[in-house]
């Protein structure tokens, strides 16, 4: 009977784990999604950054990168359709830079001082955390420095 019941015991435990393990996935990974560089990410509610007030238009979708000039360090959300290789980086004092400061809609500053030069921007890969009211953009690069960037999502 002992037996029994620590059998019965075992497998309620089992199937409970399971149960919480395979519910894990679904419920923490729901609000967050990683973006290899390049890739567009789509804002589906308008964004205010947290510090700057910078409000990102709701409806489009951008790619992500870093911008750096002598101000400071600045989260780019460029037009989608602007083709340019992931991890390349535009000089802005080149021909190209030009054109590219034209496909910039917003600049979101950071707090911290990326490793690339002045006056240039590259595309980096993110992860976007849905938190509800909030939303993190965190840059993903191994070889930049930790960037989170806050929004506060308007519904």
């Amino acid at each position: 009977m002992r037996r029994m019941n620590v059998g019965v015991l075992l497998i309620g435990l089992m199937l409970g784990l399971g149960g919480i393990a395979s519910a894990g996935p679904k419920g923490w990974g729901r609000g967050i999604r990683a973006y290899p560089a390049g890739e567009a990410f789509c804002v589906s509610h308008s964004l205010v950054s947290i510090g700057s007030a910078i409000v990102i238009q709701e409806g489009r979708c951008y790619r992500i990168g870093l911008l750096r000039t002598s101000t400071g360090t600045f989260l780019a959300f460029l037009d989608p359709d602007y083709h340019l290789p992931p991890g390349q980086l535009v000089r802005l004092r080149t021909p190209a830079g030009p054109k590219l400061r034209g496909r910039i809609f917003y600049l979101v500053p950071v707090q911290t001082v990326a490793v690339i030069p002045v006056d240039s921007f590259v595309l980096v890969p993110i992860r976007v955390e849905d938190r509800g009211p909030q939303l993190l953009i965190v840059v993903t690069d191994r070889s930049l420095p930790r960037i989170v960037v806050r929004f506060e999502v308007r519904v």
